[in-house]
């Protein structure tokens, strides 16, 4: 599924995956994405699969059967997971289900991101500003926090925050990539949490390196992205 890895640094095959998706999605995939997310932050949670095809079709006057041909490729990408006839992951950036790493946006529900990727991308993908938390891989009791803007993030506590990004391994499906990526505390953390996991293949980035990893990450693929937030305005 990730095409060519070897032409991908190991840790980005996700994110070079996610842009060439996002690149094709149909009108009809762009708009059930949107549609799916306005929900989300506007809820908290997501009806089921079926009834969230029928309002989306009518949100979004389209035929049904427009949307439910979508779902083979949009599920086979990533761009949406369903498990038991409901969404359990959506956008490429958002989980449906407890994952310690949510993002606030002004008023609207707290939202799950799937993992460091997605924190690095959504404020990008949505156009917003928003606040990002969640607990060190190696010693959870330790929380840091994300600040961002539509132009990415601009503020992290601590200032030390360091992060792993984790190489697609064969048989992982997008979520289960975006999900193995992790924030540590500080570069020891870091080094600490690679060498308890046997040195896993990816992309360690480390605190003095994590600004100019964010800003290039986050541009390229919210940038990618953001195509599939954009059917209705600033969600409502």
């Amino acid at each position: 599924m990730p095409g060519n890895r070897a032409a991908v640094p190991a840790g980005l095959e996700l994110l070079n995956h996610l842009c060439r998706a996002a690149a094709i999605a149909s009108p009809a995939a762009r708009g059930l994405i949107s549609t799916a997310t306005s929900g989300l932050f506007g809820r908290g949670w997501l009806p089921s699969l079926n009834s969230l095809l029928e309002m989306s079709a009518d949100t979004l006057d389209i035929a049904p059967a427009l949307l439910h041909a979508e779902l083979p490729w949009l599920q086979e990408t990533g761009l949406l997971e369903v498990a038991d006839s409901r969404i359990v992951s959506l956008g490429g950036l958002f989980s449906t289900s407890k994952t310690g790493l949510t993002l606030t946006v002004e008023d609207r529900h707290p939202v799950d991101l799937l993992g460091p990727l997605a924190a690095l991308a959504a404020p990008v993908a949505l156009h917003c500003a928003g606040e990002m938390r969640g607990r060190c891989a190696l010693t959870p009791e330790t929380s840091w926090q994300l600040q961002a803007d539509e132009a990415g993030i601009h503020t992290r506590h601590p200032a030390s925050l360091a992060l792993f990004l984790p190489a697609w391994q064969p048989g992982m499906r997008p979520a289960e990539v975006m999900a193995s990526g992790v924030f540590l505390q500080d570069d020891e953390a870091l080094a600490e949490w690679q060498s308890q996991h046997g040195e896993p293949p990816g992309m360690p980035v480390l605190a003095m390196l994590f600004a100019m990893a964010a800003a290039e990450i986050g541009t390229q693929l919210g940038g990618a992205l953001s195509p599939l937030f954009s059917e209705l305005p600033n969600f409502d």
